[in-house]
């Protein structure tokens, strides 16, 4: 009966919905807020302090805090590009450009964009006329008795700030602290090992500075396998921008060389937003990574990168275009180090289990596995497949449960598991899960309701989409026991998240 159905109401005005209505908003709402209207809907000042605002407005990028603003579910539907682009005074194909392209760096035009949105001047990285930005919007965040506090000194003014810290993992410190503090330090000087290290002119910047920025790649993956993706974010885009500033200042072999760290940097936030679930973000920086591998002219990292697209094709399921693209990076393969080629490999296993070809996955990761001791590079990237034990193992754990061997996946989940440090929480949380997936594939529930407990306490520490979507996989292959107490279970811990 339709009474007993429960009730839902407008987001925005709080009328009922009809029931035929999936959005969050009834149809007036989002009239009102798509058609006919020659300006942007006035926005609540929850709107921009909304966790997706910010991650938009953190990258400095114009473009996707406008594909932030359109797909808010504020909104209730995502605002259609034209619709966007007519209070913007572009054209679809330019809005589609300015969204998927560069950073725009015209200020006429970024002031124009911001004031037509009407983005707080407060959140901005760049001043408006009239509206200077406030050196810190609000009062910091209450700290916590396990936060410890630091001292930075900024080389220019000898001035001193306190810098919160959120979290340490390794060499890596993760610290709240506001753009124009960013800006002043950077344009005088790089922390690196305790040590700062004066940035003066083009010709002065050192090798140090490469260094210190190509090291910190490796903690900063190490950080997000504790953390989380969102916590690494906003400390990672600082290094990038940093990175492709003093790339943009410098000449030759250190801007060949920090061009390549650049690179290394935007493959890692491609993964970081896969990883956080935003594979449109995690597009864009695969392509800023393509492109400057080809400007480094460096036939290995141009591989590394089509990998990195591959890998996104994977997470869309896309079996076809997953071995396009890895076909694509294994081209030439004898010229290929025996990194990239592994990383083609078990990426084309991938595509190969996606299209239900066992016997070609089983040949592809058994090729990548005879490569794996010859793994001898500098390369700052990619390094899970000699720093993860069991590495291919996990790949190929994976792929079983791809192909639906549930049985064979299960053995090797569990020899997996037992091997994995305890730092490494988010790789625990995603491979109990899928050991969740291949007892169900098994035909045993009660197994998978005990590898669901522990992922889903991991879910809650680390905030990962990608962990959240295989819970999801694991509660679709338990259908055939929703009405059993294994599946009651399993349901009650779902709902927790």
């Amino acid at each position: 009966m339709t009474g007993d159905r429960p009730r839902r109401h407008c987001s925005r005005c709080g009328h009922r919905l009809a029931a035929d209505n999936r959005a969050a908003t009834c149809s007036a709402c989002q009239s009102t807020a798509t058609g006919g209207r020659g300006h942007p809907p006035a926005v609540a000042g929850e709107f921009w302090r909304s966790t997706e605002m910010r991650e938009a407005l953190a990258t400095w990028h114009m473009g996707r805090v406008i594909y932030a603003y359109r797909c808010h579910q504020w909104h209730g539907q995502a605002l259609p590009q034209e619709v966007v682009a007519g209070w913007l005074g572009l054209t679809q194909a330019q809005l589609s450009r300015i969204e998927n392209g560069r950073a725009p760096e015209e200020l006429s035009k970024l002031v124009r964009y911001s004031q037509i949105l009407g983005i707080p001047a407060d959140l901005l990285w760049f001043d408006r006329p009239g509206e200077p930005r406030r050196w810190q919007s609000a009062d910091p965040p209450p700290v916590s008795g396990s936060d410890a506090d630091i001292s930075c000194r900024v080389t220019a003014g000898g001035r001193v700030g306190p810098y919160r810290v959120l979290a340490e993992v390794g060499e890596v410190v993760i610290v709240a602290v506001d753009r124009r503090t960013f800006l002043a330090g950077s344009g005088a000087g790089l922390l690196a090992g305790g040590k700062a290290v004066p940035v003066e002119s083009p010709g002065q910047i050192s090798r140090q500075v490469v260094e210190h920025l190509t090291d910190q790649i490796d903690s900063f993956y190490a950080a997000e396998a504790v953390h989380g993706p969102r916590a690494v974010i906003p400390s990672v885009l600082v290094q990038q921008e940093l990175t492709r500033q003093l790339a943009g200042a410098s000449r030759g072999t250190i801007r060949h060389d920090l061009l390549r760290t650049s690179a290394a940097y935007t493959g890692l936030l491609t993964w970081l937003h896969q990883d956080a679930g935003d594979l449109v973000t995690a597009a864009q920086w695969a392509n800023e990574t393509l492109e400057l591998s080809h400007r480094v002219g460096d036939a290995q990292l141009i591989r590394h990168a089509l990998v990195n697209k591959a890998m996104i094709c994977t997470d869309q399921r896309d079996g076809a275009g997953t071995l396009d693209l890895t076909g694509a990076a294994l081209a030439d393969e004898p010229m290929l180090c025996a990194k990239v080629r592994i990383q083609a490999l078990q990426q084309s296993a991938h595509g190969h289990a996606l299209s239900g070809d066992r016997s070609a996955t089983e040949a592809a990761l058994d090729r990548a596995a005879s490569l794996l001791p010859q793994v001898d590079d500098d390369y700052p990237w990619y390094n899970a497949c000699r720093r993860t034990p069991n590495y291919l193992e996990a790949q190929r754990a994976t792929c079983y449960n791809r192909l639906g061997l549930g049985t064979e996946a299960r053995t090797l989940w569990q020899q997996v598991i037992d091997a994995l440090p305890p730092t490494a929480r988010r790789d625990t949380g995603v491979y109990q899960a899928r050991l969740a997936l291949s007892s169900a594939q098994a035909g045993q529930p009660d197994e998978a309701v005990r590898a669901l407990d522990d992922a889903v306490t991991i879910a809650h520490e680390t905030g990962s989409a990608r962990l959240r979507q295989e819970l999801a996989d694991v509660w679709h292959q338990l259908t055939p026991w929703h009405d059993t107490q294994s599946g009651r279970d399993a349901n009650a811990l779902l709902a927790t998240l």
